[in-house]
């Protein structure tokens, strides 16, 4: 278990560092990224900046912690506790932030809604999720009981729930888009325009269809090891469509105006 702890520790730090060297790419200049540091302010951005940092460092201490002796003092179960708790705080924030962030955006109809901050962190969730039971397909050793546990009962009942909720998340945020001022016309560029492959196919289908009708199927009986790691691996590639489709999405619908 401890080999599959260390596993999910580590995907998580190594993820988390490849976004954050993405939104440093984005900015085009690294000092911009610095001054949130340096000269922080009431924002979003800034918000989001220290959620990351935090974060990054928490998940460095469970790493070492678990790199160093299996048997830990007082102390050190005290600041591990301390850091896995400010992981889910941290972590809760910097699900949130991006789709906080994106709604700040003018002229984006596909924004505009509070119902694309709850669909990031539905799909954050099961995102996470999907790390845990790939690090446990990796790493676990099928003949310890705790880890047959998680790979047939837990992670897979959880994984249902979570590919559920992101579903309804996906629903309500469709349906506020379509009730909105734009109306279906902000979402036809994601449904049957050039991005409709990737959010109907990509996140629709391989995202939330595929893992589902494995997990059902592995809660029912058991199935090759191969399809528990391929309803992870399907996870996470309909959130990287779901979050490239959304943002590709907006860019036709920047010049829309409501009709007087």
């Amino acid at each position: 278990m401890r080999a599959v702890v260390l596993s999910v520790y580590g995907a998580a730090l190594v993820l988390l560092a490849f976004g954050m060297l993405c939104l440093v790419f984005d900015l085009g200049r690294p000092d911009l990224a610095l001054k949130l540091f340096l000269r922080p302010s009431l924002t979003l951005s800034t918000f989001g900046a220290f959620a990351l940092a935090v974060l990054a460092l928490a998940l460095m201490v469970l790493v070492a912690l678990r790199l160093g002796r299996e048997n830990q003092g007082a102390i050190r179960r005290r600041i591990d506790g301390l850091s896995r708790a400010v992981v889910i705080v941290a972590s809760a924030a910097v699900m949130a932030y991006a789709g906080l962030l994106l709604g700040q955006a003018d002229g984006m109809p596909l924004f505009e809604t509070p119902w694309l901050a709850v669909l990031f962190v539905a799909s954050a969730l099961a995102s996470g999720l999907a790390v845990v039971m790939l690090a446990v397909a990796v790493a676990g050793n099928g003949h310890v009981e705790a880890v047959r546990y998680l790979k047939r009962r837990l992670t897979v009942r959880l994984d249902v729930a979570l590919i559920v909720l992101e579903a309804v998340a996906a629903g309500l945020y469709l349906a506020a888009i379509a009730l909105g001022p734009a109306g279906t016309v902000a979402l036809a560029p994601l449904l049957t325009g050039a991005q409709g492959g990737l959010f109907v196919g990509g996140f629709g289908l391989g995202g939330l269809t595929v893992p589902l009708v494995l997990d059902l199927l592995q809660w029912r009986r058991p199935l090759p090891g191969w399809a528990y790691g391929l309803a992870a691996v399907a996870t996470l590639l309909g959130a990287l469509a779901l979050r490239f489709a959304l943002v590709q999405a907006a860019g036709p619908l920047l010049s829309w105006a409501p009709v007087a």
